[in-house]
């Protein structure tokens, strides 16, 4: 007798929720290495086994914040070379690097005085030439023409991306911008709980679903858009208390005091870069969270 055949059987996939990686986003000068204005890209090796541990112990995604981070191919064929897996740990552009263009104070002084003597220039030659100026604004310092961080006549920019044409005045606005953009893709949906204002309380529980980055990353609240720099008037509706991410800089501006960046804001001392304080404190905060959230 042939045996009874098997019963036939129906396998049923089950899709399991996939929980969130924490981010990371990183400096290099001040972080990776100990210098606080390198003329070239620069890693030490001590420090970038600081940074693999920390990967290791969370599972973390790298988003690069650097003035560095248009060489986001290199960065992560040297985290490669140092045991650190750049394919699982760093994200495609250019969702892999905060965006737009970052002008400084100092930068856009000097453009502006740049451009006066470029327009008294071309005003000179417009008498020269009996009036027949074309209207353009000519510079003749090839040195500076050529830079890769251009100077036009709308400003000095630096780190500019293509994907990204706003203008921020703080590494900290950069770091909202991306948070606004991909914060709910990387780190999970924003629930009803939602961080707090700053320095205000939220009368009236207005709750608006996250917008599209802008120069500023303000809220669209009537008061905060008449008075974008108004930091205690800032809201922060898009952020999810669940969010767990961590910046790492050596720089202060990373983050402003009385935001829920601040609260996971690891800064580094310039000399020492990320020491094994800084990576154990930015490991619990990729784990749990910044401890008592109001």
């Amino acid at each position: 007798t042939k045996p009874s055949p098997l019963p036939t059987t129906t396998t049923t996939t089950t899709t399991l929720p996939t929980r969130p990686r924490p981010i990371l986003f990183l400096d290099i000068d001040g972080v990776l290495n100990t210098t606080k204005h390198n003329t070239q890209l620069h890693f030490e090796p001590h420090l970038l086994q600081r940074l693999r541990q920390i990967l290791q112990d969370t599972d973390a995604i790298l988003v690069l914040t650097t003035f560095w981070r248009h060489f986001h191919e290199y960065i992560g064929y040297v985290f490669h070379r140092h045991g650190i897996d750049a394919a699982r740990h760093t994200l495609p552009l250019p969702m892999g690097v905060t965006g737009g263009k970052q002008c400084t104070k100092n930068f856009l002084f000097h453009c502006r005085i740049r451009q006066q003597q470029q327009q008294q220039q071309r005003e000179m030659e417009e008498e020269e030439n009996g009036g027949d100026g074309d209207g353009s604004m000519v510079i003749n310092d090839e040195s500076e023409s050529n830079n890769t961080a251009t100077t036009t006549a709308n400003g000095s920019m630096i780190g500019r991306s293509a994907e990204d044409e706003g203008e921020y005045s703080s590494r900290a606005e950069e770091i909202e911008a991306w948070l606004r953009v991909y914060g709910e893709r990387y780190l999970g949906r924003k629930t009803t709980t939602t961080c707090p204002p700053r320095n205000r309380s939220d009368e009236d529980g207005n709750d608006d679903d996250p917008g599209t980055a802008t120069a500023t990353a303000t809220d669209t609240d009537t008061d905060q858009t008449d008075n974008p720099n108004n930091e205690e008037e800032r809201y922060y509706h898009f952020h999810s208390k669940d969010w767990k991410y961590v910046i790492l800089d050596d720089r202060p501006s990373a983050a402003t005091p009385d935001t829920p960046l601040f609260d996971r804001f690891v800064l580094t001392e310039t000399a020492k870069g990320l020491t094994e304080e800084d990576a154990e404190r930015a490991v619990r905060l990729l784990r749990f969270g910044p401890p008592d959230e109001k």
